[in-house]
Parts: structure tokens; C-alpha cells; sequence
């Protein structure tokens, strides 16, 4: 009997969790991971990258169980009609089963100048840093106050004491914080001299300013943008239902409806119903995804699975945001990434952060060998439905 063939698709979270934690359940399962680079870069650090205060790579290879295949390539396109995906260099490659993480990618800027850079790429993110170390007393704006943001222009705003920062948001930051410790947030970015501008939206970028909707031009010699990503486009052009930024739709089984061999995980999907809607893209929400469909193909494949059995569920447990190397925030978080009171500040919340940094990587490393990553579960939202059925149960 032939072993079933798995191929993932994408070398990021997702992919490499889902990859080594499948390849310890089924020994009669091949699987293969296609991935258009060979290096595994931290995306959550490319804000170290622009500052020139850290970058860390890690070769794929050394991060996969042996038992999985990789393949440097870049797919073009998937057939799921016919279990098939053509990669860039005209080959075709069969599939049993696909696990779809191809992740996500900077938006158009509406702009083609060149001091425009993406804080998702890590090539612009090189770039700028280049830029920056002839240019530190530019005037840099970054484009979207989300946490990404926020760590790009405290990490800028600390290392370069001569540049003029500016970080614009089309809302209010830290949405997704508690009242005081948005407070706490907006009193670094004082202290570090960063000019915030909320609630005006960029809506014409120049080459050397942006123009918001109340009429404000600010200047610059850079913008960062930080704000507008979309997914790979890869599940869309190949005729997967997907949302107006290529995110495709799956099921609470994590797989595309029409295609139920197609399973996905991390910023590349959006799962329907209303009881998904909080999920976000980040690697705090692509990591458990991609242990997640290990867990799911096994259970497929006749592997008895008690995670993959059941739908995926999912509690958060706080964000964290670094402000600078000697300061950072962690909030903790109810399971729907609602705010609770609680948060830690200053240099705890920058090594708490730090140590988050490290354990993604970790996991991947321990996921070689045995189950080491645990999906956080929303108990607060399993008693909810439990009381519900005590209800129904008493009318």
C-alpha cells in the first residue's frame, strides 16, 4: 500500500509547526514542504532589522523533522480538481492531502516611489536599515499605529535620537489594550520624542509626504507602512473562495469546503462564523493553527487525534509589544483577545516579550521530537456554552 502524500505549502509558523508535528504521528505519510526560500526569517522581528538591532535566520531544513521533505520552489498555481500544484520551474507536484499556509504579504502603497518600505518584507525592511545608517537624522513616518508600528517607531526613535519619527494611525492605538496601558504606551512614545498623529487617515502618498483626510501633510524622507497587508494571493488566483484581501475561507475543521483535502492554517485564511471572528493574523494565532492541521490530516488519515477530532478552538492569552530594547508591554488577555485590566510594563514586559521572541522558535525545534506545543483553549467560552445547555436542559 502506497503512503499517502501530504504537501505543505509555505516555510513560515504555520507551515513548519503543522510539518514536524504531523511527521511524528503517521510513519505511512510522506510529507513534503514547498517553500520559495530556504531561510526562515523572524517576521515579528523585522522592526530589529530596520533599527539595526537584531535579524535573526534560521535555515528551514535545520528547523524540520528529517522525516519531511523540503523543496525551494515557488507555487504558481493549485489544482485541487485534480490533487495537484505547479511549482515556478513548469513541474507539476500530486497531493493527497494540502496543508495551505502561504501566509501573507505587504499591500499596494499606492505609490511605486522608492522611500516607501513594508515592515512585512524583510528585503525593505533591509533596505531601510542601509538607508537609515547613512541618513539618521531623516525624517521617517510610519504608516499604521497596530503593533507592528508601534515597535517601529520606538525601535527607530531609540537608536536614532536625530531622526524625526512620526507614527500616523487612521484610528486610536492600541485598540486592542486596556485604557491604562495605552496610557503607558503613549507615554514612551513621548519620552522617545515620537510624534503621534491618530485618527487621520493617509490618504494620498507622495514620494516625500503623505497627505491625511483632514488636509495635514507630513513630511518624509522614509514611511514605513505598517498597515494594509493582504494575504498570498496563491489561493485566490487558483480559485478558492477567499475574502477582499485573498484570505480563503475554511470551515471550523480548518478546511476548504469544496475541497475538504485542502486544510489551512495562519494569515493566509479566514475561518466563517461569527465564533472565528476574533482570530488575527499573527504568529500567536498561526503557531496553534499549524499544530492544529498536523493534528487535523492525522486524524484524516485515520490516526485517532483527540485535537484533531474536534473543531479548532483557540483562547489568547495576552499581546505583547516591544517599545525600544529596554522597555515593553504585555497585556493579558480574556480568550476572545479582549483586554483585561492586568498588564506588565517597563523591563519585565520587554524580557516577557523577548522570551515569546525565543519560544516560537523553540517550539519548532521540540516539535521535532515529541508534542510540545499546547493550544491555549477558551475555558471562559466552553462555560458559557455549558451554562447554555443547562438552561435548555432545565426549560
Amino acid at each position: 500500500m502506497s503512503k499517502k502524500k501530504v504537501l505543505i505549502i509555505g516555510g513560515g509558523y504555520a507551515g513548519i509547526a503543522a510539518a514536524n508535528r504531523l511527521s511524528r504521528k503517521n510513519s505511512e505519510v510522506e510529507i513534503t514542504l514547498i517553500t520559495a526560500e530556504p531561510i526562515f526569517r523572524e517576521k515579528i522581528r523585522n522592526h530589529q532589522v530596520i533599527a539595526g538591532t537584531n535579524g535573526k535566520n534560521f535555515q528551514i531544513r535545520n528547523l524540520l523533522n528529517p522525516k519531511v521533505s523540503l523543496i525551494i520552489q515557488r507555487v504558481e498555481k493549485i489544482f485541487p480538481q485534480d490533487n495537484k500544484v505547479l511549482l515556478n520551474d513548469g513541474t507539476y507536484f500530486e497531493y493527497d492531502y494540502l496543508g495551505y499556509t502561504a501566509g501573507m504579504r505587504a499591500g499596494d502603497p499606492g505609490t511605486k516611489g522608492i522611500n516607501y518600505f513594508s515592515v512585512a518584507s524583510f528585503q525593505d525592511s533591509e533596505r531601510l536599515r542601509k538607508e537609515l545608517a547613512n541618513h539618521p537624522d531623516a525624517k521617517v513616518t510610519v504608516l499604521g499605529g497596530g503593533l507592528s508600528g508601534i515597535e517601529v517607531a520606538t525601535e527607530l526613535a531609540e537608536n536614532y535620537p536625530s531622526a524625526q519619527i512620526t507614527l500616523l494611525d487612521s484610528d486610536k492605538i492600541g485598540k486592542n489594550f486596556s485604557s491604562n496601558a495605552v496610557l503607558y504606551m503613549k507615554e514612551v512614545l513621548k519620552n522617545l520624542k515620537v510624534n503621534l498623529i491618530e485618527g487621520e487617515r493617509g490618504e494620498l502618498l507622495l514620494e516625500d509626504k503623505i497627505k491625511t483626510s483632514s488636509g495635514t501633510q507630513v513630511p518624509h524622507d522614509y514611511c514605513v507602512i505598517s498597515a494594509g497587508l493582504v494575504a498570498s494571493d496563491l489561493g485566490k488566483n487558483s480559485g478558492l473562495g477567499s475574502n477582499k484581501i485573498g484570505q480563503i475561507y475554511l470551515n471550523e475543521y480548518m478546511q476548504v469546503p469544496e475541497y475538504s483535502n485542502i486544510i489551512g492554517a495562519g494569515d493566509g485564511i479566514k475561518v466563517s462564523g461569527e465564533e472565528y471572528s476574533y482570530l488575527r493574523m499573527a504568529c500567536a494565532t498561526a503557531l496553534p493553527m499549524g499544530i492544529y492541521l498536523g493534528e487535523r490530516i492525522s486524524n484524516l488519515l485515520g490516526k485517532k487525534s483527540a485535537i484533531g477530532q474536534k473543531p479548532f478552538q483557540l483562547a489568547y492569552v495576552g499581546r505583547c509589544v516591544s517599545l525600544g530594547r529596554k522597555e515593553g508591554l504585555f497585556q493579558f488577555l480574556n480568550y476572545d483577545d479582549s483586554p483585561k485590566e492586568k498588564f506588565w510594563t517597563r523591563r519585565l514586559g520587554a524580557i516577557v516579550k523577548e522570551l515569546i521572541c525565543k519560544f516560537t522558535v523553540f517550539s519548532f525545534k521540540a516539535e521535532k521530537y515529541f508534542d510540545f506545543y499546547s493550544i491555549p483553549q477558551p475555558k471562559e467560552k466552553l462555560l458559557v456554552k455549558q451554562n447554555e445547555r443547562l438552561v435548555t436542559a432545565e426549560k
